[in-house]
């Protein structure tokens, strides 16, 4: 029987590793505020515990004081007893470490309150100059943007990344489990997939000076070396990505079902409450979709409003941060009731939808400052009257012009009675808001596709890895895009998309 083989010095046996390493092994996280208070109501916490967070507020009072910490897990924050002696150090934005025990509260609005036995950390803040303070007349929204890196300490900010981070959750396991596989997409793209112009372009060069975060000194700009004829042509033009459409259609030409959720740039100079220059996209594409082209539009809306349904269901389900936001936003509750109703959102064609408007604006003629016209965009008053008042909840508009989509839009048949060809296409609109995603069917026949690229302009040459998609094992497919804040807007009641991400990047800049 040959020799054992002998370990090698750095590997550590199994039954070794966890009594050799158990010693080393640090200390768990503190506990949230929010699981420290629920375990306590619910007589299942420990007799003492250690809270950390940031201050609110601070009452002084001749023996004791009372402050309220928060530390973002739960809206609103705890009232802390501290006897007097303890609370010197504590002021309005200071971060502490505090030891005590829940007790039972003597005041009202809260059923427990947190004993301070002992203050082991304080990391100091200046009231007088502390940009987030706590005010009933509240905090101007500019003031709150140009403090983005402080706005978080605030009720509403906290909960609404509380929210965007559980919408992810709950998008993944919709996704998952309707078989979806998700894709991280390029940022970095050589493409406009919308072709509108609006794109930042990618450029090398050395900054000015040393980076925020490099000790390094600063060196001057390199010039661009001189082209050679050897160099060949130059490289392609690179842009920040508006839509990871086209590099997704490629991912669904070998996985069916893919979907991503990715930044997207646009360089727009839109200084409205819908529009961000950095922005994140839910975007999803599905393979092999019916040859009925009607019934494959309806498959691709009902992914998308499927996705829709299972988010707002779950962001509903969260008690504290749906009332906070239900008390600053009354209509809320009604929103949700119209996102979540038992009947599937309706469909209305784009021809439709004109009639109608050009009816209501002809019985009231101040009802619309642009007038509603075939062949014209719809403007966010008319998908709002639409949304608001002709459904009273969400709906899909379908068969927009072809003279106003994409090159990649799927055409479809002309139709008696239309003043031009339509696409097969949609948006889908909803109250308070207007459009909330929009998405189509795929021109998935090469010929077409390359004709629709010749009419719009395109270089082949810059496309021609799309065009292989369609030469090269082909299908009928389709997708949408969905605005990632404009959805987190519609289900905290927020209107201004700036204040539905951490730090906002629009047309008026940033300092961040």
């Amino acid at each position: 029987m040959p020799p054992r083989p002998r370990l090698q010095p750095w590997i550590t046996p199994a039954r070794h590793l966890h009594a050799s390493s158990a010693a080393r092994l640090p200390p768990p996280l503190p506990t949230t505020v929010a699981a420290s208070l629920a375990a306590a109501s619910s007589n299942q916490g420990p007799a003492q515990d250690t809270l950390s967070g940031w201050i609110r507020s601070v009452r002084r009072q001749k023996n004791v004081s009372f402050a309220v910490l928060s530390d973002g897990s739960q809206v609103g924050g705890v009232q802390v007893v501290l006897p007097k002696g303890l609370d010197e150090d504590l002021t309005v934005g200071c971060s502490a470490t505090l030891r005590g025990a829940w007790v039972d509260s003597r005041g009202k609005g809260q059923a427990k309150e947190f004993k301070v036995e002992e203050v082991s950390f304080v990391g100091e803040s200046d009231a007088e100059t502390y940009p987030m303070p706590n005010t009933k007349q509240g905090i101007p929204l500019p003031v709150m943007r140009r403090n983005a890196h402080l706005r978080l300490r605030k009720d509403g900010p906290a909960a609404m990344l509380r929210v965007r981070s559980e919408m992810n959750w709950a998008m993944a396991d919709h996704f998952r489990r309707e078989g979806f596989v998700r894709v991280e997409m390029p940022v970095i793209t050589s493409s406009d997939c919308e072709g509108a112009g609006e794109v930042f372009r990618v450029i090398e060069g050395t900054p000015e000076g040393p980076a925020p975060a490099s000790n390094a000194p600063a060196s001057s700009p390199s010039p661009p070396p001189a082209a050679s004829p050897k160099d060949g042509p130059p490289p392609p033009s690179r842009y920040l990505t508006v839509s990871t459409q086209l590099h997704l259609e490629a991912i669904t030409s070998s996985l069916p079902r893919a979907y991503t959720l990715a930044p997207c740039f646009r360089a727009e100079k839109s200084d409205t409450a819908r529009h961000l220059q950095e922005f994140w996209m839910l975007e999803a594409e599905a393979a092999f979709l019916d040859a009925d082209v009607p019934t494959a539009l309806d498959q691709v809306m009902t992914i998308a409003e499927s996705v829709v349904r299972s988010i707002a269901d779950h962001v509903r389900n969260m008690p504290d941060v749906a009332a906070h936001f239900a008390h600053h936003a009354p209509a809320l509750p009604g929103q949700f009731d119209a996102l979540l109703a038992p009947k599937p959102y309706p469909r209305l064609s784009y021809t439709d939808a004109v009639t109608l408007l050009q009816a209501h604006a002809a019985a009231q003629p101040d009802a619309f400052a642009f007038a509603p016209t075939w062949g014209a965009g719809l403007q966010t008053e008319h998908e709002r009257w639409l949304a608001e008042e002709h459904v009273r909840g969400p709906l899909f508009v379908t068969d927009y012009p072809t003279a106003l989509k994409p090159f990649y839009m799927l055409a479809n048949a002309r139709k008696e009675g239309e003043p031009d060809q339509t696409t097969a296409c949609f948006d889908l609109l909803v109250p308070g808001l207007g459009e909330l995603a929009g998405g189509s069917l795929r021109e998935h026949r090469e010929a077409e596709l390359v004709a629709a690229m010749d009419a719009s302009g395109l270089d082949k040459e810059a496309y021609g890895w799309y065009v292989d998609l369609r030469r090269y094992g082909t299908t009928r497919h389709g997708g949408f895009g969905l605005g990632w804040e404009r959805l987190v807007g519609l289900l905290t009641g927020e209107t201004n998309v700036r204040e539905c991400t951490a730090f906002p990047r629009a047309a008026e800049g940033s300092r961040f």
